[in-house]
């Protein structure tokens, strides 16, 4: 990820780029910003020509990182936050994506009725932060972290009600929530699982992982090999670097 200031207002926003900077990210300099994991999960999805839900979509990492690489696709992006998608619709229109990614301002409480079982899939990278933590003075970045007062039951349940049969859900979430997650997937007749470990560092222990699964699917669950980060000396790994240039993640 590179970044470089906005000139429309140096003081509060930059300008980031992700995929070798196929794709431009305003985002504001303080607060809520997107991370590798995002980049990551966008990297990760497999799109071809179908409808996708990105729940919690931020200033569109996920979103138009996919709608890039999969041209044919068509994305809607759900923010909850006025401003995160303003800057979001402002970047749709930046890298000239209107015709793939359409923006809905709205809380995954609240999603309009149309979306139910509409989705060939569903993303979300979720807050991962334990309510009981310290909150930032940041609102949008209490927003994007503390979860503003919703769990990872709320969020896969959402991502479930929205997704066809036979479709699939993909969740970037904390390596120590995985057995929740799965215990919730699996309660709500989802199968063909899959476990993506993330690395950080050869040895070390998974933080990350992404998790996906098919609806109305009773296929059991599996531990992909997953991807590791960084070499010992701090430098990216040789999947990493095609992983962050957006040319997919090897399973």
């Amino acid at each position: 990820m590179k970044t470089e200031s906005s000139n429309d207002n140096k003081e509060l926003f930059s300008v980031d780029y992700i995929f070798g900077k196929q794709v431009q990210l305003k985002q504001m300099k303080t607060g809520y910003r997107f991370g590798s994991d995002a980049v990551l999960l966008a990297s990760y999805i497999r799109a071809d020509n179908g409808d996708l839900l990105d729940l919690g979509a931020g200033v569109g990492a996920v979103s138009l990182g996919i709608a890039w690489r999969y041209p044919k696709c068509k994305i809607i992006a759900v923010e909850k936050d006025p401003e995160i998608a303003k800057l979001l619709r402002e970047n749709v229109i930046r890298n000239d994506l209107s015709n793939q990614v359409v923006v809905e301002q709205s809380s995954i409480e609240h999603l309009p009725s149309s979306f139910v079982s509409k989705f060939d899939h569903v993303m979300a990278n979720p807050p991962f932060h334990k309510m009981t933590g310290t909150r930032s003075r940041n609102s949008h970045r209490n927003l994007a972290h503390m979860g503003d007062g919703l769990t990872l039951v709320d969020w896969l349940g959402k991502a479930i009600w929205a997704c066809k049969p036979k479709g699939y859900v993909s969740f970037m979430i904390r390596a120590d929530r995985a057995d929740e997650a799965v215990s919730i997937l699996h309660n709500n007749k989802m199968g063909e699982i899959t476990l993506f470990p993330i690395w950080p560092v050869q040895g070390t222990p998974a933080n990350r992982i992404i998790v996906t699964a098919k609806k109305e699917s009773k296929t059991g669950c599996i531990i992909l090999p997953g991807i590791t980060l960084h070499n010992l000396d701090g430098s990216l790994t040789s999947n990493a670097t095609l992983a962050m240039k957006g040319q997919g993640i090897e399973r």
